[in-house]
């Protein structure tokens, strides 16, 4: 499969075991121009399309937890939507995450 333009990471969908939750990986590519790795620190400047890349999956994930809430609720219809717990859209979460890209990610 080929990558589309400037996007050097890959996602993985888990499921956490402790949580029973979906989890979202992300697998970067060391190679990338935009990822840098000096004295143990670890840099990645995400891409436009990165971000744009990351929010969808976010979305995806946020898009299925609601239809699971849809159908749990429809099956005990002892909660309202009112109750449920609305997630932010996927790009908010990556804005926040990213801190609308104006530091870089740094894992020490």
């Amino acid at each position: 499969m080929k990558r589309p333009d400037n996007i050097y990471v890959s996602l993985q969908l888990d499921k956490d075991q402790a949580s029973g939750e979906l989890v979202l990986n992300i697998q970067f590519d060391k190679n990338a121009p935009n990822f840098f790795s000096d004295k143990g620190n670890i840099s990645w400047y995400p891409t436009t399309e990165e971000l744009d890349f990351v929010s969808e999956a976010f979305d995806a994930i946020a898009r299925g937890k609601h239809h699971q809430q849809e159908r749990a609720t429809s099956r005990s219809q002892q909660t309202s939507p009112d109750d449920w717990i609305h997630s932010p859209s996927g790009k908010e979460a990556v804005e926040r995450v990213f801190d609308k890209k104006e530091q870089p990610f740094i894992k020490s």
